[in-house]
């Protein structure tokens, strides 16, 4: 027994010894716990404390709808289209022509319509196409375009409808028919360059995308192609100078650019109609365009007038207009 009594203090030394060793290391444990979550809060901050670079940011307060009521923006909600084209601002995008922006000669007369709206929305974006014309096989079929018409005709339609749209994206092929009817064909440069001043003034938020003309195969005409087409690639420098929001979409193959521009073989019969891979190659070139417009830091937000961001949805009825959902 006296052996027993005489080791049981150390025991009991040993065990508060143990106890003591346990709870110093729990709280070295907690400790570097807190530290690791105060490293990782303050790092969350950091990422998260910036600017967010929104292209909002100083968007022209000037620009109104179509009956001078409103001058507010619509946004797209934070993340949403994280990654996407132009950070997923909604591109309300008006095609401005004749025959070839119709579509005629192609199924369905969507021409390249279709294509260049499926290409902008795979690049993560709403898209609803706007004008006064609603034509061709596709749900969001709006479009500014009449057959036989001439650069200063489409400017006069583009009054009507452009000031109750105000598009953020235009897409402008036009001239042909100054050719064909050989009318103000050394003038189509300088009409063109007041259209899209015109276009700009109009909708201030704006891009234009300005388009040569196709390769033509009726007899005697090319040359006047190619007059034309200098003439529009020289409107660029000017506008750069001016730091306006235009960029060049190159149609003709004579400037090079390769089986991705249409070439003679893609166009149709009558010689100034593309077949359905011309088309298909202008929707492309087209949405590319816009992709270059996006890389200069040209698209902005639309001015809110009431036009739902989804065309496509707006037509099944399931359209919600994401400033509602800001």
């Amino acid at each position: 027994m006296s052996i027993l009594t005489e080791k049981s203090p150390q025991s009991w030394s040993s065990r508060l010894s143990f106890l003591r060793t346990k709870r110093a290391i729990a709280a070295l444990c907690a400790l570097v716990t807190v530290i690791i979550i105060l490293i990782a809060l303050g790092a969350t901050h950091t990422i998260g404390g910036g600017s967010s670079g929104s292209k909002d940011a100083n968007l022209d307060s000037s620009a109104s709808n179509g009956t001078g009521s409103s001058n507010q923006t619509t946004s797209t909600p934070s993340g949403q289209y994280a990654g996407s084209l132009a950070d997923g601002t909604p591109l309300r995008v008006m095609c401005l022509g004749a025959s070839i922006v119709k579509g005629e000669t192609s199924p369905g007369t969507v021409g390249f319509r279709k294509v260049l709206r499926d290409d902008l929305v795979s690049f993560g974006v709403p898209v609803n196409m706007v004008g006064s014309v609603r034509l061709g096989d596709m749900v969001d079929n709006d479009v500014e375009a009449y057959g036989g018409n001439r650069v200063t005709q489409i400017h006069d339609h583009a009054k009507n409808i452009v000031p109750k749209t105000l598009p953020n994206v235009f897409v402008i092929n036009v001239g042909t028919n100054n050719i064909l009817q050989n009318l103000d064909i050394d003038k189509a440069g300088a009409q063109m360059k007041d259209f899209i001043n015109y276009l700009l003034k109009t909708s201030p938020r704006s891009v234009v995308v300005l388009t040569t003309l196709l390769t033509n195969t009726v007899p005697n005409l090319e040359p006047h192609v190619l007059d034309i087409n200098k003439q529009f690639r020289a409107l660029l420098p000017d506008f750069e100078k001016e730091e306006k929001p235009v960029v060049l979409a190159e149609l003709h193959p004579s400037e090079g650019g390769g089986d991705e521009i249409p070439q003679i073989a893609d166009i149709g019969p009558d010689g100034s109609h593309p077949l359905v891979s011309g088309y298909e190659k202008m929707g492309h070139i087209f949405a590319q365009a816009v992709k270059t417009a996006d890389s200069k830091g040209l698209i902005q937000i639309a001015a809110e007038n009431g036009i739902p961001d989804d065309g496509e949805a707006e037509r099944s009825g399931t359209s919600s207009r994401l400033m509602r959902r800001r």
